[in-house]
Protein backbone atom coordinates (compact mmCIF):
# COMPACT_ATOMS: atom_id res chain seq x y z
CA UNK A 1 0.00 0.00 0.00
CA UNK A 2 1.82 3.45 -1.15
CA UNK A 3 1.06 6.65 1.20
CA UNK A 4 -1.04 8.30 -0.85
CA UNK A 5 -3.84 5.08 -0.72
CA UNK A 6 -2.48 4.34 3.21
CA UNK A 7 -3.80 7.99 3.88
CA UNK A 8 -7.05 8.17 1.83
CA UNK A 9 -7.40 4.41 3.59
CA UNK A 10 -7.27 6.28 7.61
CA UNK A 11 -9.55 9.28 6.49
CA UNK A 12 -12.11 6.94 5.09
CA UNK A 13 -11.78 5.18 8.35
CA UNK A 14 -12.25 7.80 10.20
CA UNK A 15 -14.90 8.95 8.73
CA UNK A 16 -16.76 6.00 8.86
CA UNK A 17 -15.86 5.81 12.92
CA UNK A 18 -17.02 8.83 13.31
CA UNK A 19 -20.43 8.42 11.62
CA UNK A 20 -20.70 4.74 13.27
CA UNK A 21 -20.60 6.05 17.09
CA UNK A 22 -22.69 9.12 16.73
CA UNK A 23 -25.21 6.75 15.57
CA UNK A 24 -24.28 4.31 18.30
CA UNK A 25 -24.41 7.85 21.04
CA UNK A 26 -28.11 8.46 19.63
CA UNK A 27 -29.00 4.66 19.52
CA UNK A 28 -27.93 4.39 23.54
CA UNK A 29 -29.57 7.64 24.57
CA UNK A 30 -32.75 6.38 23.40
CA UNK A 31 -32.45 3.02 25.12
CA UNK A 32 -31.07 4.53 28.29
CA UNK A 33 -34.34 7.00 28.19
CA UNK A 34 -36.45 4.27 27.23
CA UNK A 35 -35.31 1.74 29.37
CA UNK A 36 -34.30 3.78 32.30
CA UNK A 37 -36.67 2.55 35.02
CA UNK A 38 -35.52 -1.01 34.47
CA UNK A 39 -31.65 -0.27 34.69
CA UNK A 40 -32.61 2.14 37.79
CA UNK A 41 -34.16 -1.02 38.93
CA UNK A 42 -31.22 -3.03 38.48
CA UNK A 43 -28.73 -0.23 40.68
CA UNK A 44 -31.38 -0.34 43.60
CA UNK A 45 -30.69 -4.01 43.79
CA UNK A 46 -26.72 -3.62 43.31
CA UNK A 47 -27.32 -1.19 46.21
CA UNK A 48 -29.45 -3.14 48.70
CA UNK A 49 -28.14 -6.67 48.34
CA UNK A 50 -24.95 -7.77 49.41
CA UNK A 51 -25.25 -10.55 46.91
CA UNK A 52 -25.16 -7.98 44.21
CA UNK A 53 -23.35 -5.60 45.01
CA UNK A 54 -20.78 -6.75 42.11
CA UNK A 55 -22.77 -4.90 39.74
CA UNK A 56 -21.21 -1.51 40.56
CA UNK A 57 -17.99 -2.64 38.71
CA UNK A 58 -19.28 -4.24 35.94
CA UNK A 59 -19.47 -1.36 34.07
CA UNK A 60 -15.92 -0.18 34.55
CA UNK A 61 -14.64 -3.21 33.88
CA UNK A 62 -16.36 -3.44 30.71
CA UNK A 63 -14.95 -0.36 29.44
CA UNK A 64 -11.71 -0.99 30.45
CA UNK A 65 -11.94 -3.96 28.47
CA UNK A 66 -12.76 -2.37 25.17
CA UNK A 67 -10.17 0.69 26.12
CA UNK A 68 -7.46 -2.47 25.91
CA UNK A 69 -8.49 -2.72 22.80
CA UNK A 70 -8.58 0.10 21.28
CA UNK A 71 -5.63 -0.95 18.71
CA UNK A 72 -7.30 -3.84 17.25
CA UNK A 73 -10.87 -1.63 17.01
CA UNK A 74 -8.64 0.99 14.96
CA UNK A 75 -7.61 -1.38 12.21
CA UNK A 76 -10.93 -2.60 11.11
CA UNK A 77 -13.84 -0.46 9.28
CA UNK A 78 -17.29 0.19 10.90
CA UNK A 79 -20.76 -1.18 9.17
CA UNK A 80 -23.86 -1.51 9.92
CA UNK A 81 -25.53 -4.85 10.07
CA UNK A 82 -29.26 -5.26 9.62
CA UNK A 83 -29.45 -8.17 10.35
CA UNK A 84 -28.64 -7.76 14.15
CA UNK A 85 -32.62 -6.05 13.98
CA UNK A 86 -34.03 -9.30 14.64
CA UNK A 87 -32.21 -9.75 17.40
CA UNK A 88 -33.19 -6.13 18.99
CA UNK A 89 -36.64 -6.96 17.96
CA UNK A 90 -36.61 -10.22 19.84
CA UNK A 91 -35.05 -8.04 23.13
CA UNK A 92 -37.76 -5.89 22.62
CA UNK A 93 -40.14 -8.37 22.39
CA UNK A 94 -38.99 -10.25 25.60
CA UNK A 95 -38.73 -6.74 27.35
CA UNK A 96 -42.40 -5.97 26.85
CA UNK A 97 -43.42 -9.62 27.82
CA UNK A 98 -41.38 -9.31 31.14
CA UNK A 99 -43.06 -5.71 31.82
CA UNK A 100 -46.62 -7.03 30.93
CA UNK A 101 -46.55 -9.78 33.62
CA UNK A 102 -44.25 -8.72 35.94
CA UNK A 103 -40.93 -10.66 35.81
CA UNK A 104 -38.53 -8.22 36.68
CA UNK A 105 -35.51 -10.71 35.40
CA UNK A 106 -37.08 -11.07 32.04
CA UNK A 107 -37.39 -7.08 31.87
CA UNK A 108 -33.15 -6.84 33.59
CA UNK A 109 -31.77 -9.28 30.86
CA UNK A 110 -33.52 -7.75 27.76
CA UNK A 111 -32.19 -4.36 28.69
CA UNK A 112 -28.63 -5.35 29.27
CA UNK A 113 -28.52 -7.23 26.44
CA UNK A 114 -30.01 -4.66 24.15
CA UNK A 115 -26.67 -2.93 24.66
CA UNK A 116 -24.76 -5.39 22.73
CA UNK A 117 -27.48 -6.04 20.18
CA UNK A 118 -26.93 -2.05 19.31
CA UNK A 119 -23.35 -2.60 19.15
CA UNK A 120 -23.92 -5.56 16.53
CA UNK A 121 -26.22 -3.27 14.71
CA UNK A 122 -23.98 -0.14 14.53
CA UNK A 123 -20.86 -1.05 14.27
CA UNK A 124 -21.66 -4.25 12.32
CA UNK A 125 -19.78 -7.97 12.35
CA UNK A 126 -16.09 -7.31 12.51
CA UNK A 127 -16.39 -4.89 15.38
CA UNK A 128 -18.81 -6.93 17.60
CA UNK A 129 -16.40 -9.99 17.34
CA UNK A 130 -13.44 -8.40 18.84
CA UNK A 131 -15.87 -6.87 21.35
CA UNK A 132 -17.29 -10.62 22.15
CA UNK A 133 -16.21 -10.80 25.63
CA UNK A 134 -17.14 -7.40 26.98
CA UNK A 135 -19.80 -7.39 25.52
CA UNK A 136 -20.87 -11.20 27.16
CA UNK A 137 -19.66 -9.82 30.28
CA UNK A 138 -22.02 -7.28 30.95
CA UNK A 139 -24.52 -10.18 31.63
CA UNK A 140 -22.86 -9.89 35.17
CA UNK A 141 -24.37 -7.01 35.56
CA UNK A 142 -27.90 -8.91 35.87
CA UNK A 143 -29.04 -9.54 39.36
CA UNK A 144 -30.41 -13.04 38.81
CA UNK A 145 -30.07 -16.14 40.86
CA UNK A 146 -31.46 -15.97 43.90
CA UNK A 147 -33.24 -19.25 42.76
CA UNK A 148 -29.90 -20.86 43.57
CA UNK A 149 -30.49 -20.24 48.06
CA UNK A 150 -32.64 -22.90 48.45
CA UNK A 151 -31.12 -25.49 46.87
CA UNK A 152 -27.40 -24.22 48.08
CA UNK A 153 -29.01 -24.22 51.33
CA UNK A 154 -29.77 -28.04 51.09
CA UNK A 155 -26.41 -28.69 49.68
CA UNK A 156 -24.60 -26.76 52.58
CA UNK A 157 -26.98 -28.23 55.16
CA UNK A 158 -26.15 -31.88 53.79
CA UNK A 159 -22.25 -31.06 54.13
CA UNK A 160 -22.00 -29.85 56.98
CA UNK A 161 -24.30 -32.38 58.66
CA UNK A 162 -22.30 -35.52 56.99
CA UNK A 163 -18.64 -33.39 57.78
CA UNK A 164 -19.97 -33.50 61.42
CA UNK A 165 -20.86 -37.15 61.58
CA UNK A 166 -17.85 -37.79 59.86
CA UNK A 167 -15.89 -36.49 62.88
CA UNK A 168 -17.72 -38.93 65.27
CA UNK A 169 -20.33 -36.05 66.72
CA UNK A 170 -23.70 -37.15 67.04
CA UNK A 171 -25.80 -35.27 65.21
CA UNK A 172 -29.96 -34.54 64.76
CA UNK A 173 -31.45 -33.09 61.92
CA UNK A 174 -34.15 -32.08 60.82
CA UNK A 175 -34.86 -29.86 57.46
CA UNK A 176 -32.81 -27.40 57.44
CA UNK A 177 -31.94 -27.39 61.19
CA UNK A 178 -29.36 -29.37 63.21
CA UNK A 179 -28.65 -29.92 66.85
CA UNK A 180 -24.90 -31.05 68.21
CA UNK A 181 -24.93 -32.34 72.00
CA UNK A 182 -23.35 -28.64 72.64
CA UNK A 183 -26.01 -26.48 70.76
CA UNK A 184 -28.14 -25.55 67.41
CA UNK A 185 -27.48 -24.48 64.19
CA UNK A 186 -29.23 -23.95 61.06
CA UNK A 187 -28.93 -23.15 58.09
CA UNK A 188 -30.32 -19.75 56.72
CA UNK A 189 -29.99 -17.66 53.64
CA UNK A 190 -26.64 -16.06 54.39
CA UNK A 191 -25.14 -19.62 54.75
CA UNK A 192 -26.34 -20.73 51.46
CA UNK A 193 -23.15 -19.56 49.77
CA UNK A 194 -24.84 -17.51 46.16
CA UNK A 195 -22.81 -14.24 47.29
CA UNK A 196 -19.33 -16.20 47.05
CA UNK A 197 -20.97 -18.13 43.93
CA UNK A 198 -21.58 -15.19 42.23
CA UNK A 199 -19.12 -12.89 42.88
CA UNK A 200 -16.29 -15.53 42.18
CA UNK A 201 -18.14 -16.52 39.52
CA UNK A 202 -17.68 -12.60 37.64
CA UNK A 203 -14.62 -12.57 39.00
CA UNK A 204 -13.03 -16.01 37.79
CA UNK A 205 -14.44 -15.07 34.11
CA UNK A 206 -12.84 -12.08 34.16
CA UNK A 207 -9.08 -13.88 35.67
CA UNK A 208 -9.73 -16.73 32.69
CA UNK A 209 -10.24 -13.80 29.86
CA UNK A 210 -6.82 -12.04 30.74
CA UNK A 211 -4.65 -14.57 31.88
CA UNK A 212 -5.46 -17.31 29.23
CA UNK A 213 -6.06 -17.76 25.67
CA UNK A 214 -7.40 -21.15 25.44
CA UNK A 215 -10.88 -21.27 25.16
CA UNK A 216 -10.32 -25.05 26.73
CA UNK A 217 -8.31 -23.42 29.80
CA UNK A 218 -10.65 -20.72 30.16
CA UNK A 219 -13.69 -22.91 30.11
CA UNK A 220 -11.71 -25.00 32.58
CA UNK A 221 -11.41 -22.43 35.04
CA UNK A 222 -14.88 -21.08 34.79
CA UNK A 223 -15.73 -24.40 36.03
CA UNK A 224 -13.61 -24.33 38.87
CA UNK A 225 -15.07 -21.05 39.86
CA UNK A 226 -18.68 -22.44 39.97
CA UNK A 227 -17.62 -25.38 42.66
CA UNK A 228 -15.05 -24.39 44.21
CA UNK A 229 -17.19 -21.75 46.17
CA UNK A 230 -19.94 -24.45 46.36
CA UNK A 231 -16.92 -26.84 48.05
CA UNK A 232 -15.78 -23.98 50.23
CA UNK A 233 -18.87 -22.57 51.58
CA UNK A 234 -19.73 -26.28 53.06
CA UNK A 235 -15.80 -26.25 54.23
CA UNK A 236 -16.57 -22.67 55.84
CA UNK A 237 -20.00 -23.87 57.27
CA UNK A 238 -18.61 -26.82 58.76
CA UNK A 239 -15.46 -25.61 60.72
CA UNK A 240 -17.23 -22.79 61.79
CA UNK A 241 -19.89 -25.03 63.46
CA UNK A 242 -16.94 -27.29 65.12
CA UNK A 243 -15.18 -24.03 66.19
CA UNK A 244 -18.31 -23.10 67.90
CA UNK A 245 -18.92 -27.32 69.58
CA UNK A 246 -14.80 -27.16 70.71
CA UNK A 247 -15.14 -23.59 72.14
CA UNK A 248 -18.43 -24.87 74.23
CA UNK A 249 -20.24 -22.26 71.54
CA UNK A 250 -18.59 -19.53 72.94
CA UNK A 251 -16.70 -18.48 69.55
CA UNK A 252 -18.26 -18.45 65.96
CA UNK A 253 -21.86 -18.03 67.30
CA UNK A 254 -21.96 -14.05 66.81
CA UNK A 255 -20.53 -11.24 64.18
CA UNK A 256 -17.15 -13.94 64.54
CA UNK A 257 -19.65 -15.93 62.38
CA UNK A 258 -19.27 -14.17 59.56
CA UNK A 259 -15.51 -13.19 60.10
CA UNK A 260 -14.39 -16.46 59.98
CA UNK A 261 -16.49 -17.07 57.02
CA UNK A 262 -15.11 -14.44 55.21
CA UNK A 263 -11.94 -14.70 55.87
CA UNK A 264 -11.53 -18.65 55.07
CA UNK A 265 -13.78 -17.97 51.48
CA UNK A 266 -11.28 -15.35 51.00
CA UNK A 267 -7.89 -17.64 51.32
CA UNK A 268 -9.74 -20.14 49.79
CA UNK A 269 -10.46 -18.38 46.63
CA UNK A 270 -7.09 -16.27 46.55
CA UNK A 271 -5.20 -20.12 46.43
CA UNK A 272 -7.65 -21.05 43.37
CA UNK A 273 -6.10 -17.75 41.60
CA UNK A 274 -2.66 -18.34 42.82
CA UNK A 275 -2.95 -22.04 41.61
CA UNK A 276 -3.93 -20.81 37.95
CA UNK A 277 -1.07 -19.00 37.31
CA UNK A 278 0.84 -21.87 36.96
CA UNK A 279 -1.29 -22.46 33.54
CA UNK A 280 -1.19 -18.72 32.43
CA UNK A 281 -0.73 -17.74 28.80
CA UNK A 282 0.95 -14.56 27.76
CA UNK A 283 1.43 -14.84 24.37
CA UNK A 284 -1.63 -14.04 22.23
CA UNK A 285 -0.48 -16.74 19.68
CA UNK A 286 -1.24 -16.64 16.00
CA UNK A 287 -4.96 -16.47 16.43
CA UNK A 288 -4.75 -12.69 17.18
CA UNK A 289 -1.79 -11.94 15.10
CA UNK A 290 -3.93 -13.39 11.57
CA UNK A 291 -6.95 -11.33 13.06
CA UNK A 292 -4.82 -7.84 12.81
CA UNK A 293 -3.65 -9.26 9.36
CA UNK A 294 -7.55 -9.86 8.44
CA UNK A 295 -8.26 -6.49 10.22
CA UNK A 296 -5.47 -4.52 7.75
CA UNK A 297 -7.13 -6.06 4.84
CA UNK A 298 -10.19 -4.36 5.64
CA UNK A 299 -8.85 -0.93 6.68
CA UNK A 300 -7.61 -1.08 2.55
CA UNK A 301 -10.98 -2.57 1.41
CA UNK A 302 -12.80 0.49 2.97
CA UNK A 303 -10.50 2.62 1.51
CA UNK A 304 -11.17 6.62 0.47
CA UNK A 305 -14.20 8.41 1.56
CA UNK A 306 -17.56 6.50 2.57
CA UNK A 307 -20.28 7.48 -0.39
CA UNK A 308 -23.22 8.84 0.67
CA UNK A 309 -25.65 6.48 0.12
CA UNK A 310 -23.44 3.97 2.83
CA UNK A 311 -24.37 6.85 5.75
CA UNK A 312 -27.87 6.63 4.70
CA UNK A 313 -27.73 3.39 4.90
CA UNK A 314 -26.23 3.18 8.42
CA UNK A 315 -29.24 5.92 9.31
CA UNK A 316 -31.55 4.15 7.86
CA UNK A 317 -31.40 0.67 9.77
CA UNK A 318 -30.23 2.76 12.99
CA UNK A 319 -33.28 4.56 13.21
CA UNK A 320 -35.06 1.61 12.72
CA UNK A 321 -33.52 0.30 15.58
CA UNK A 322 -34.23 3.10 17.81
CA UNK A 323 -37.80 3.15 16.65
CA UNK A 324 -37.88 -0.60 17.89
CA UNK A 325 -36.03 0.22 21.11
CA UNK A 326 -38.43 3.65 22.00
CA UNK A 327 -41.53 1.16 21.08
CA UNK A 328 -41.43 -1.38 23.29
CA UNK A 329 -41.67 0.38 26.43
CA UNK A 330 -45.02 3.21 24.72
CA UNK A 331 -46.43 0.18 24.08
CA UNK A 332 -46.53 -2.15 27.81
CA UNK A 333 -47.61 1.76 29.00
CA UNK A 334 -50.35 1.64 26.65
CA UNK A 335 -51.37 -1.52 28.12
CA UNK A 336 -51.00 -0.97 31.52
CA UNK A 337 -52.92 2.24 31.54
CA UNK A 338 -56.30 -0.25 30.23
CA UNK A 339 -58.79 -0.55 32.86
CA UNK A 340 -59.40 -4.33 32.94
CA UNK A 341 -62.55 -4.10 35.29
CA UNK A 342 -63.07 -5.53 38.45
CA UNK A 343 -63.45 -9.22 39.76
CA UNK A 344 -66.65 -10.37 40.51
CA UNK A 345 -68.70 -13.59 41.66
CA UNK A 346 -65.91 -15.87 43.31
CA UNK A 347 -68.40 -17.89 45.61
CA UNK A 348 -67.40 -20.53 47.94
CA UNK A 349 -71.21 -21.48 48.32
CA UNK A 350 -71.33 -23.69 45.16
CA UNK A 351 -68.57 -25.51 46.01
CA UNK A 352 -70.00 -28.39 48.30
CA UNK A 353 -69.46 -31.58 46.18
CA UNK A 354 -71.77 -34.40 46.49
CA UNK A 355 -71.92 -35.83 49.69
CA UNK A 356 -69.70 -32.97 51.86
CA UNK A 357 -71.51 -30.58 53.82
CA UNK A 358 -70.06 -27.65 55.19
CA UNK A 359 -67.60 -27.75 58.45
CA UNK A 360 -65.44 -26.10 61.32
CA UNK A 361 -61.69 -26.16 60.64
CA UNK A 362 -58.87 -23.98 62.64
CA UNK A 363 -58.18 -20.56 60.54
CA UNK A 364 -55.49 -21.32 57.81
CA UNK A 365 -55.13 -18.85 54.86
CA UNK A 366 -51.86 -19.77 52.61
CA UNK A 367 -49.18 -16.95 52.53
CA UNK A 368 -50.90 -15.13 48.84
CA UNK A 369 -51.20 -11.50 49.02
CA UNK A 370 -52.46 -9.33 46.20
CA UNK A 371 -55.80 -11.24 45.08
CA UNK A 372 -58.47 -9.10 43.86
CA UNK A 373 -60.90 -11.54 45.49
CA UNK A 374 -60.99 -14.72 47.76
CA UNK A 375 -63.14 -17.36 48.46
CA UNK A 376 -62.85 -19.87 51.23
CA UNK A 377 -64.38 -22.90 52.52
CA UNK A 378 -64.57 -26.01 54.70
CA UNK A 379 -66.19 -29.26 53.50
CA UNK A 380 -66.43 -32.87 55.22
CA UNK A 381 -67.66 -36.32 53.73
CA UNK A 382 -68.96 -39.49 55.64
CA UNK A 383 -64.81 -40.46 56.32
CA UNK A 384 -64.78 -37.17 58.62
CA UNK A 385 -61.70 -35.88 57.31
CA UNK A 386 -62.25 -32.16 56.55
CA UNK A 387 -61.04 -30.89 53.88
CA UNK A 388 -60.64 -26.98 53.06
CA UNK A 389 -60.55 -24.80 49.74
CA UNK A 390 -58.55 -21.41 48.97
CA UNK A 391 -59.07 -19.59 45.75
CA UNK A 392 -57.34 -16.46 45.37
CA UNK A 393 -58.35 -14.26 41.34
CA UNK A 394 -56.02 -12.15 40.55
CA UNK A 395 -56.21 -9.57 37.74
CA UNK A 396 -54.12 -6.07 36.44
CA UNK A 397 -51.61 -7.98 38.42
CA UNK A 398 -48.99 -5.06 37.43
CA UNK A 399 -51.00 -3.11 39.40
CA UNK A 400 -52.32 -4.55 42.10
CA UNK A 401 -49.54 -7.55 42.67
CA UNK A 402 -48.48 -10.86 41.23
CA UNK A 403 -49.64 -13.90 41.84
CA UNK A 404 -46.36 -15.88 41.12
CA UNK A 405 -43.74 -14.20 43.08
CA UNK A 406 -40.88 -14.12 45.30
CA UNK A 407 -43.29 -12.66 48.24
CA UNK A 408 -45.87 -15.07 47.72
CA UNK A 409 -45.68 -18.60 49.41
CA UNK A 410 -48.10 -20.98 50.68
CA UNK A 411 -46.71 -21.17 54.42
CA UNK A 412 -46.13 -16.94 53.88
CA UNK A 413 -42.63 -15.40 54.69
CA UNK A 414 -44.06 -13.54 57.93
CA UNK A 415 -45.26 -16.62 59.55
CA UNK A 416 -42.82 -16.94 61.86
CA UNK A 417 -42.37 -21.03 62.81
CA UNK A 418 -43.57 -22.28 59.82
CA UNK A 419 -41.74 -24.81 57.27
CA UNK A 420 -42.22 -25.86 53.58
CA UNK A 421 -40.86 -29.52 51.98
CA UNK A 422 -41.96 -30.14 48.62
CA UNK A 423 -43.26 -33.86 48.91
CA UNK A 424 -44.06 -34.31 45.03
CA UNK A 425 -47.31 -34.46 43.01
CA UNK A 426 -50.72 -35.36 44.26
CA UNK A 427 -52.91 -38.04 42.71
CA UNK A 428 -56.13 -36.94 40.96
CA UNK A 429 -57.75 -39.14 37.94
CA UNK A 430 -58.82 -37.15 34.94
CA UNK A 431 -57.12 -33.65 36.34
CA UNK A 432 -53.66 -32.50 36.66
CA UNK A 433 -51.60 -33.42 39.06
CA UNK A 434 -51.06 -31.03 41.58
CA UNK A 435 -47.98 -29.62 43.70
CA UNK A 436 -48.06 -31.77 46.30
CA UNK A 437 -46.77 -29.93 50.28
CA UNK A 438 -46.31 -30.99 53.53
CA UNK A 439 -46.46 -27.66 55.90
CA UNK A 440 -46.01 -27.75 59.36
CA UNK A 441 -46.75 -24.93 61.61
CA UNK A 442 -47.13 -24.28 64.91
CA UNK A 443 -49.01 -27.07 66.63
CA UNK A 444 -50.65 -28.37 63.61
CA UNK A 445 -49.32 -30.08 60.49
CA UNK A 446 -51.14 -29.52 56.82
CA UNK A 447 -50.88 -31.62 53.47
CA UNK A 448 -51.72 -29.17 50.67
CA UNK A 449 -52.13 -29.35 47.23
CA UNK A 450 -51.63 -26.07 45.03
CA UNK A 451 -52.79 -25.64 41.33
CA UNK A 452 -52.52 -22.60 39.40
CA UNK A 453 -55.42 -21.63 36.75
CA UNK A 454 -54.73 -19.35 34.00
CA UNK A 455 -56.50 -18.92 30.13
CA UNK A 456 -58.38 -21.80 30.96
CA UNK A 457 -56.38 -24.10 31.80
CA UNK A 458 -55.02 -26.29 35.11
CA UNK A 459 -51.18 -26.11 35.46
CA UNK A 460 -48.46 -26.58 38.90
CA UNK A 461 -45.63 -24.60 37.09
CA UNK A 462 -45.37 -20.76 37.41
CA UNK A 463 -43.53 -20.81 34.26
CA UNK A 464 -46.16 -21.90 32.20
CA UNK A 465 -48.06 -19.27 34.40
CA UNK A 466 -45.76 -16.50 33.17
CA UNK A 467 -45.69 -17.55 30.01
CA UNK A 468 -49.65 -17.72 29.48
CA UNK A 469 -50.18 -14.86 30.95
CA UNK A 470 -47.59 -12.29 29.07
CA UNK A 471 -48.97 -13.95 25.46
CA UNK A 472 -52.48 -12.92 26.44
CA UNK A 473 -51.29 -9.28 27.58
CA UNK A 474 -48.58 -9.38 24.34
CA UNK A 475 -52.19 -9.55 21.97
CA UNK A 476 -54.16 -6.83 23.84
CA UNK A 477 -55.90 -9.88 26.65
CA UNK A 478 -55.80 -9.78 30.10
CA UNK A 479 -53.76 -11.26 32.84
CA UNK A 480 -56.62 -13.57 34.60
CA UNK A 481 -55.21 -16.17 36.74
CA UNK A 482 -56.28 -18.18 40.20
CA UNK A 483 -54.62 -19.48 42.82
CA UNK A 484 -55.96 -22.87 43.96
CA UNK A 485 -55.32 -24.84 47.41
CA UNK A 486 -56.32 -27.52 48.69
CA UNK A 487 -55.91 -28.27 52.21
CA UNK A 488 -56.28 -31.33 55.58
CA UNK A 489 -54.63 -31.50 58.80
CA UNK A 490 -52.90 -34.82 59.60
CA UNK A 491 -51.33 -36.02 62.90
CA UNK A 492 -48.59 -38.33 62.02
CA UNK A 493 -48.87 -39.28 58.28
CA UNK A 494 -50.19 -37.42 55.31
CA UNK A 495 -51.60 -40.07 53.92
CA UNK A 496 -54.11 -40.19 56.25
CA UNK A 497 -55.57 -37.75 54.88
CA UNK A 498 -54.95 -37.75 51.08
CA UNK A 499 -57.79 -40.23 50.32
CA UNK A 500 -60.23 -36.87 51.25
CA UNK A 501 -58.16 -34.44 49.10
CA UNK A 502 -58.32 -36.52 45.65
CA UNK A 503 -62.28 -37.23 46.35
CA UNK A 504 -62.96 -33.92 46.72
CA UNK A 505 -60.84 -32.77 44.03
CA UNK A 506 -62.39 -35.34 41.94
CA UNK A 507 -66.38 -34.27 42.23
CA UNK A 508 -65.30 -30.24 43.25
CA UNK A 509 -62.90 -29.24 40.69
CA UNK A 510 -66.02 -28.87 37.62
CA UNK A 511 -67.53 -26.56 39.76
CA UNK A 512 -65.02 -24.65 40.85
CA UNK A 513 -63.64 -24.27 37.36
CA UNK A 514 -66.77 -23.26 36.06
CA UNK A 515 -66.64 -20.59 38.52
CA UNK A 516 -63.61 -19.46 37.69
CA UNK A 517 -64.56 -19.54 34.11
CA UNK A 518 -67.57 -17.24 34.57
CA UNK A 519 -65.56 -14.86 36.44
CA UNK A 520 -63.41 -14.46 33.74
CA UNK A 521 -65.93 -13.50 31.04
CA UNK A 522 -67.23 -10.70 33.99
Amino acid sequence: MDAETASAAGVGQRSAWKRHLAALAVAGLVLAVAFFPTYQSIVGIWSRSETFAHGFLIVPIVLFLVFRLRHELARVMPEVQPLALLPVLGLVLGWVLGALVDVDSVRHFAAVLLIPALVWLVLGNRVAWILVFPLAYLLFAVPFGDFLVPPLMDVTADFTVWAVQMSGIPVYREGLNFELPTGRWSVVEACSGVRYLIATLALGTLYAYLVYRSWTRRLLFVLASALVPIIANGLRAYMIVMIGHLSGMELAAGVDHLVYGWIFFGFVIALLFWIGTFWREDDPGDAQARRSARAADDVVAGEGPVPFRAGGRLWLVAVTGIALVGGGPLYAHWMHERDLGTVTGLQADGWAASGWEPAEMNAWLPGYRHARETASEKFVDDEGIPVGIHVGYYREQHRHGSMVGWENTLDGRDRDGWSRRAAGRGEVDGWTRPARYELSGPGERLLVWRWYWVDGHLTRSAHEVKFRESLSRLFGGRDDAALLVLYARYDADPAEVEPALRRYAEQALPRVLDTLEEVQRH
